[in-house]
C-alpha cells in the first residue's frame, strides 16, 4: 500500500527534476489521486441514491479519465499542460454539476478556489489570469443563459464578484511572491553553505599537506641526521673509508629519497618499501650486530600506492624509544605488510617497552619523544575523515618490546 501510494505521487519526478518543481508535482498527483478515491465513493453512493445512475457514471468515468490522462503527461514531462487540463477538468465538473446535475446548491462558489489553485501551479501569469477571467464569467453567464435565477442585471453584483476574483487572486499572488523570494534566499544560502563545504575540503587538503610536511621533518629530525653524522665520523676517525663512503651514500640517497616523495601525497609501495630499506640499512651500519631487521611483505601488495612518509616513523620510533635503550641480546624490529580492506603494517620489537620507555624519557626529560607520532596521528585523522574508512594506529600489549598496527588506505596503480 505504501509503495503503491508514493510510485503515484511520485510519477513525473526524475533525478533531474528541480526541488521547487518536484514539490507541485508531487501535490498535482495527490490531487488527482484525492478526485481519484472521490470519484470511487461517489460512484459507490450514486449506485444507492443517484437518480440517473448511468449518467452519473459517465460523469465520473470521464473525470477518471482525464486523472489518467494527467499522470501521463507528467510521466512525459508535459508539466504546465497536465496543470491546465486539470484546473479545466475541475471547471467543467463544477459547471456540469452546478448547473445541471446538482443546481442551486451553491457549488459555483467554488469557482473563486480555482485561480488561486492555478497560482500555486503555473508560474505563467497570463494562463492564471486566463483561468481567472474564465471562473468569473463562468459564475455567471451559464446560470443566466439557462435559469435567470439570479439578478444579473445588476451591475453592481457583477463588479462585486469581479473584485472578489481579483482580490483573493492579488492577495494569493502576494504571498506566492513572498514565499518565491523566501525561497530564492534559501536556494542562495544553501549555494553558501556548497561553496563553504567546498572550502573546507580544499583547506583540508591543505592541512593535509601541512601534515605532510611536518611528517617529512619528524622522519629527518635533527636527531637521526645527528646520529648519522657521527656515525660517518667515528668511520672516518678509525680509518674506515670504504665503510663511510658506504654510510655516506646511504644517507644521501636516503635524504634525496625524503625530499623526493615529499612532494607526493601517495606513492608505489615500492618507492615507500625502498625507502624504508635504506633508513634500516643505515641503522644497521650504526648498530652493527646488535641490530637485525626482519621485512615480510606479500607478493600481491605490489600494484598499489600509499600515502607517503608514514611507516619510517613509527619504525623509527620502535628504534629510538625502544631498542636503543635495550641493554642485553640483539636489537631486533620486524616489519609485516598485509592487505584487506585497508593496507596493513604491523611493526615488532623486542625493546623495552612503551611504558619502560616512557619513564626514561621522563627520567631523561625528553619531550620530544612523541612529536613524529603525534605528526603522524594527526595525518591519519584527516585521512579518516576525507576517505571514510577504518584508518589510524593501535599499539597492543605482547609480552616483549611493542607491537603497533598501522591501518593506511589504498589505491590500485593505475
Amino acid at each position: 500500500m505504501k509503495k503503491s501510494y508514493t510510485y503515484l505521487t511520485n510519477i513525473g519526478i526524475y533525478s533531474n527534476t528541480p526541488e521547487n518543481e518536484q514539490k507541485k508535482i508531487q501535490l498535482l498527483n495527490v490531487f488527482c489521486l484525492t478526485w481519484g478515491i472521490s470519484i470511487i465513493c461517489f460512484v459507490f453512493l450514486d449506485y444507492f441514491f443517484a437518480r440517473d445512475f448511468y449518467q452519473s457514471l459517465k460523469i465520473h468515468l470521464s473525470s477518471f479519465a482525464t486523472l489518467m490522462l494527467i499522470y501521463g503527461l507528467q510521466k512525459n514531462k508535459w508539466y504546465v499542460i497536465a496543470r491546465v487540463i486539470f484546473i479545466l477538468a475541475l471547471i467543467i465538473v463544477t459547471f456540469i454539476f452546478s448547473n445541471y446535475a446538482e443546481p442551486l446548491t451553491l457549488m459555483e462558489n467554488l469557482y473563486f478556489m480555482y485561480p488561486l489553485v492555478s497560482l500555486l501551479f503555473i508560474n505563467k501569469k497570463w494562463i492564471s489570469i486566463s483561468i481567472l477571467i474564465i471562473c468569473w464569467i463562468f459564475y455567471f453567464l451559464p446560470r443566466w443563459l439557462i435559469t435567470g435565477e439570479y439578478p444579473y442585471h445588476s451591475v453592481n453584483t457583477i463588479v462585486l464578484a469581479l473584485m472578489v476574483f481579483i482580490g483573493n487572486f492579488v492577495i494569493l499572488n502576494y504571498f506566492r511572491t513572498l514565499n518565491l523570494k523566501k525561497e530564492a534566499l534559501l536556494l542562495e544560502k544553501k549555494e553558501e553553505l556548497e561553496l563553504a563545504y567546498v572550502e573546507l575540503e580544499d583547506r583540508k587538503q591543505s592541512e593535509l599537506a601541512h601534515l605532510q610536511l611536518k611528517s617529512l621533518k619528524a622522519q629527518m629530525n635533527p636527531h637521526f641526521m645527528f646520529n648519522a653524522m657521527n656515525s660517518i665520523q667515528n668511520l672516518v676517525l678509525k680509518g674506515d673509508k670504504q665503510e663511510a663512503y658506504n654510510y655516506l651514500t646511504k644517507f644521501s640517497s636516503l635524504i634525496r629519497e625524503n625530499l623526493n616523495m615529499s612532494e607526493k601525497s601517495f606513492v608505489s609501495f615500492e618507492e615507500e618499501l625502498s625507502l624504508l630499506q635504506k633508513y634500516l640499512e643505515l641503522e644497521k651500519l650504526r648498530f652493527r650486530e646488535e641490530f637485525e631487521y626482519e621485512i615480510n611483505e606479500m607478493e600481491d601488495i605490489d600494484d598499489i600506492k600509499i600515502p607517503s612518509m608514514i611507516i619510517q616513523p613509527f619504525v623509527e620510533n620502535s628504534i629510538k624509544h625502544g631498542l636503543l635503550h635495550k641493554l642485553n641480546g640483539v636489537k631486533r624490529v620486524k616489519i609485516t605488510f598485509e592487505i584487506d580492506e585497508v593496507f596493513k603494517c604491523i611493526i615488532e620489537d623486542n625493546g623495552v617497552g612503551i611504558e619502560m620507555s616512557k619513564e626514561i624519557n621522563k627520567k631523561n626529560q625528553n619531550q620530544n619523544n612523541s612529536f613524529s607520532t603525534k605528526a603522524i596521528k594527526d595525518r591519519l585523522a584527516l585521512l579518516k575523515d576525507y576517505y571514510k574508512t577504518d584508518i589510524g594506529f593501535h599499539y597492543e600489549q605482547v609480552k616483549e618490546g611493542t607491537k603497533v598496527i598501522i591501518k593506511i588506505p589504498y589505491k590500485l596503480m593505475e
